[in-house]
């Protein structure tokens, strides 16, 4: 049995100040008791009870029962069974030496490391605002407090929490603190998540700098100015014995703060982690439900979210994304809470549908109405079951059937794919080598004349770099200037104001709190169009200057004549000498476009590149949104939204509201000089 003096001052609906006030003690301490990280002195604990209107046996309870926990099953015990089989297989098959041919079949250990990315879990991402409950929630899902949850911001680390199963049987504890360059960091100094790591020993004792109890997390894991033997954690680990954790791991982030997102620590390793998002659950308190921070971050969301639609027709649209309206308690009658989901819903889809919904619909080839969002809106009060139960209804479907079933289908594609690839690439090797090596004086001979006509081949090479180098800095250039003059037609005073009456009319609280954000969203999705054009008019480029490799081939027929010649992919190659690029930027865009990658997956080291370049092997040709990701709106941009609060004294007389609301968007606009960083971005990507 313990004391939970938080959760009894929540469903008081009492502040953290304002009880400090009553019990004359600074935040700091009510905060730190309602941790569990002192003992309450017992004259101390009837004043607190009787703040709150309670008595002793009230703030005794235990903890939260394990019924209220999500429990979908273990959908993924079958699926580890088989990858357990193949890796035995794998490993029992032995080669003697590398082989060393110009395009290698892959190794044993290539296909092991990819059958450890399939052994992962999906990731079930708890994103929103630091107040809306959202560790609070992750809590009540596993069944059980292993996550800190306060009023003021909490969470300063990313926190993965896996199942106990899940856990190395070299590391002994339950919670592990991970230092920054635990994870590593592409060429463009962005953080790379490769959850393998978290099974890796060497890797791991190297970069945890602490391990331990929950309380561990508790002391290191949120914020406490207090606290002066808190360390610099990046990210923690914790193993838990939960049903949900069978189906998923779940990420909990730190919360986004009043502060400027862009000069929020937090919020860059928010944004930085969101890569590994397999389903998003995102918090917004139901009073003030769905406001324009809100909307930007959700865009951002949406942008990087897979879309299993893609490998499983029969995926329910959008079903791996929740939007969850936190603090519904009693007093809100339930009417209230379904006006202000079916609210915050229709204004969110009529400010996304024209750009991030709309590229959504086409990247999964369905189109994305308003209904389809809205089955994704729920309310949560931990204390009143029936006031969460289709949160909990749907979070079990998708987590035990849904995503299961397209995780099983994209698998056994891939795999498939593989052992059909290796089987041809393998027998054309052979066939080759041995007719070749019948013929070696004719082939030496062969290669004498290509060796004469290497530094006129070496020149058309240079030549080539040179034209594509020219090309991008041409299209960059176009698409600057594209983008300036659309920039310049839509931020104006006259513009502005236009686009205020027509879509506002005579709303001002809506005007005031969204038209800045919708207007960033205008500007984004235009941008990307510019971006996506042009990118297609660059593929035709890549695609001559590769071709450069393939005429040696042609200008020497007579080395496929009687004999089989040795295959060299161009296009292959390419992908491989990408790998390890850190912006592909439209190098990934001309990837998407080779249709079925399967003949180029072994020089490109099976799927992890593809990956990495977001493509969906069998998803077909992804569109731009899945690369411009980067340019995610106010969240990277770094682009403030603006509120409008002196808009409250405006006066009666004088220019129209819509005008000086106009004039406000425009000046801040400009102050933050939002065309450099759009231009910033298209230039990066």
């Amino acid at each position: 049995m313990s004391i939970d003096l938080r959760g009894t001052r929540e469903k008081t609906g009492m502040s953290q100040a304002e009880l400090a006030a009553m019990l004359e003690l600074s935040e700091e301490e009510v905060n730190l008791y309602e941790q569990n990280l002192g003992t309450v002195p017992f004259e101390l604990l009837l004043r607190w009870t009787q703040a709150l209107g309670t008595d002793l046996a009230t703030l005794t309870t235990s903890a939260i029962p394990l019924s209220s926990s999500v429990d979908a099953g273990d959908p993924y015990l079958q699926l580890q069974r088989d990858l357990m089989l193949l890796e035995q297989y794998i490993t029992d098959f032995s080669v003697a030496g590398e082989l060393n041919i110009p395009e290698p079949p892959l190794t044993p250990e290539d296909i092991i490391k990819q059958i450890n990315r399939y052994r992962q879990k999906p990731n079930l991402v708890l994103v929103g605002r630091f107040d809306s409950g959202k560790s609070h929630l992750a809590n009540t899902l596993m069944g059980e407090k292993v996550l800190p949850s306060q009023y003021q911001p909490a969470t300063r680390v990313i926190t993965f929490v896996r199942h106990i199963s899940d856990r190395p049987v070299w590391f002994l504890e339950q919670v592990g603190i991970l230092a920054e360059d635990f994870w590593p960091k592409d060429e463009k100094d962005n953080q790379v998540f490769d959850l393998t790591l978290l099974d890796a020993q060497h890797w791991f004792d190297r970069h945890c700098i602490k391990a331990g109890s929950l309380d561990v997390l508790r002391q290191h894991g949120v914020h406490d100015h207090l606290n002066e033997r808190e360390i610099e954690g990046h990210s923690a680990i914790v193993y838990v014995d939960s049903p949900l954790l069978k189906a998923c791991n779940l990420v909990d982030f730190p919360g986004y703060s009043d502060q400027a997102d862009q000069i929020s620590e937090d919020v860059k390793k928010a944004n930085s982690a969101i890569q590994i998002a397999d389903l998003i659950l995102y918090t917004s308190p139901i009073n003030g439900f769905m406001n324009a921070e809100d909307f930007s971050r959700l865009s951002y969301f949406l942008k990087v979210l897979p879309s299993p639609e893609t490998l499983d027709p029969d995926f329910p649209i959008l079903r791996n994304f929740f939007i969850v309206g936190t603090h519904a308690h009693p007093g809100i009658s339930g009417s209230q809470v379904s006006e202000a989901l079916q609210i915050g819903s229709v204004r969110l889809y009529n400010h996304l549908k024209e750009t991030v919904i709309e590229e959504r619909g086409k990247l999964i080839n369905q189109s994305i109405k308003l209904e389809h969002l809205q089955r994704h809106f729920f309310a949560f009060w931990e204390e009143t079951p029936r006031r969460w139960e289709n949160l909990k209804k749907e979070l079990i479907a998708v987590l035990g059937q849904s995503l299961p079933k397209a995780r099983r289908k994209r698998i056994d594609y891939e795999i498939n794919l593989l052992k059909s690839e290796v089987l041809k690439k393998i027998a054309e090797n052979l066939q080759a080598y041995e007719q070749t090596g019948s013929e070696s004086g004719q082939r030496q001979l062969e290669i004498e004349e290509l060796e004469k006509e290497e530094p006129h081949r070496h020149k058309r090479i240079e030549q080539g770099c040179y034209q594509i180098d020219q090309r991008i800095k041409e299209l960059e250039d176009k698409t600057k200037k594209s983008f300036e003059q659309t920039y310049n037609n839509m931020v104006n005073v006259s513009a502005v104001e236009t686009m205020i009456r027509n879509r506002y009319k005579d709303n001002k609280k809506e005007a005031r709190e969204y038209a800045g954000g919708y207007l960033v969203e205008q500007l984004q999705g235009k941008l990307e169009a510019y971006i996506k054009e042009n990118a297609e008019a660059l593929k035709v480029d890549i695609d001559q200057f590769l071709n450069i490799y393939e005429e040696v081939l042609l200008k020497f027929p007579k080395l496929n004549i009687g004999s089989v010649s040795i295959p060299f992919n161009a296009k292959g190659a390419f992908l491989g000498g990408i790998a390890g690029a850190g912006g592909v930027g439209a190098l990934a865009f001309w990837a998407a476009s080779l249709g079925n990658l399967g003949a180029y997956i072994l020089v490109a080291k099976f799927v992890s590149l593809l990956s990495f370049l977001g493509i969906s092997i069998s998803g077909g040709v992804a569109t731009v949104v899945s690369f411009v990701a980067a340019i995610g709106g106010p969240l990277t941009l770094g682009i403030g939204l603006f509120a409008a609060v002196a808009a409250l004294g405006w006066k009666l007389f004088g220019e129209s509201w819509e005008r000086r609301l106009a004039k406000e968007i425009v000046n801040n606009f400009e102050k933050q000089q939002a065309l450099n960083k759009f231009v910033e971005a298209s230039n990066d990507y």
